[in-house]
């Protein structure tokens, strides 16, 4: 008998259970179970914030890609989408929020449940060239004075 079996097999020298974890196993001696060998319960490993990539579209109205378009995740993490409108970003949240946003267009917040891709959808602001051009002559009006 190899001297560490032994070992493993005596009762703590205290009265209280003793546990001994490992990566995926837990072991638990009692000192009311002399002869008998602990028994060992396996545990799945766990994994703490783990990386998650996102991937998907932002889309126009149309369905036509967006190129250009700013994809924000709720830790301030910005990219922009390729020619296609794709973007991919990386999570480590439980269940990441991103948000997307385009220059004429409303900016859309969706939760994102699966790691499947995600399409945003974006709609136009009603009047936005309007209101362009009116901010557009206050500040040359502005800065003339």
């Amino acid at each position: 008998m190899f001297p560490l079996l032994g070992a493993a097999q005596t009762a703590p020298k205290s009265g209280a259970p003793r546990q001994k974890v490992g990566a995926e196993a837990v072991a638990v001696l009692d000192p009311a179970a002399k002869a008998a060998p602990a028994e060992v319960v396996k545990k799945a490993p766990v994994v703490k914030n783990a990386t998650k990539v996102l991937t998907g579209y932002v889309l126009n109205e149309a369905g036509e890609p967006l190129a250009g378009a700013t994809i924000m995740s709720e830790k301030g993490e910005v990219i922009t989408t390729n020619a296609d409108g794709q973007f991919m970003i990386q999570s480590t949240a439980a269940t990441p929020v991103l948000r997307a946003s385009y220059a004429g267009y409303q900016e859309l917040q969706l939760p994102i449940n699966s790691l499947q891709p995600t399409t945003f959808r974006l709609d136009p602001i009603e009047n936005y060239e309007r209101q362009l051009k009116k901010q557009s002559k206050a500040a040359t009006k502005a800065w003339k004075h």
